[in-house]
């Protein structure tokens, strides 16, 4: 029988089929989630950047000035103590000391989805008080 596969070559070649298959998309599915993980760093990074270089311009300003900014966060908790702000979302944790005194406008952390946000700034005589709201 010329030109026949026989049965056993043919449960071979499937079978290497499947695992070269499965070989390279089980990494390829882990690397998506490490590319996810890392571009929300990246962004929340440039968010927190953005608001703190806001913070040092309005800590230089007279009391009374104001500052309103949007910025695009990724799903994180923002939390302010001190001259400290904190972006915590899934596999990172950012964290930036201003030098000057932050208050936070409610008592709890504002927590976001991916979206943009409104930053309020007000200046006062030896802190900024920072709103966030959704928008």
């Amino acid at each position: 029988m010329r030109g026949q596969v026989s049965l056993e070559f043919a449960i071979l070649f499937l079978a290497l089929l499947v695992a070269i298959i499965i070989s390279t998309m089980v990494p390829g599915i882990y690397g998506l989630d490490k590319s996810v993980k890392v571009s929300a760093a990246s962004l929340a990074h440039a968010a927190l950047s953005n608001v703190k270089n806001n913070v040092e311009m309005l800590s230089v300003a007279d009391a009374g000035s104001s500052k309103t900014i949007y910025i695009k966060s990724p799903p994180a908790e923002w939390d302010i103590t001190g001259e400290n702000i904190t972006v915590s979302g899934n596999g990172f944790t950012i964290r930036t000391t201003c030098n000057i005194d932050i208050v936070n406008s409610t008592t709890v952390p504002f927590s976001t989805n991916m979206s943009t946000i409104k930053v309020v700034l007000e200046r006062h005589d030896t802190y900024i008080r920072i709103g966030f709201y959704e928008t």
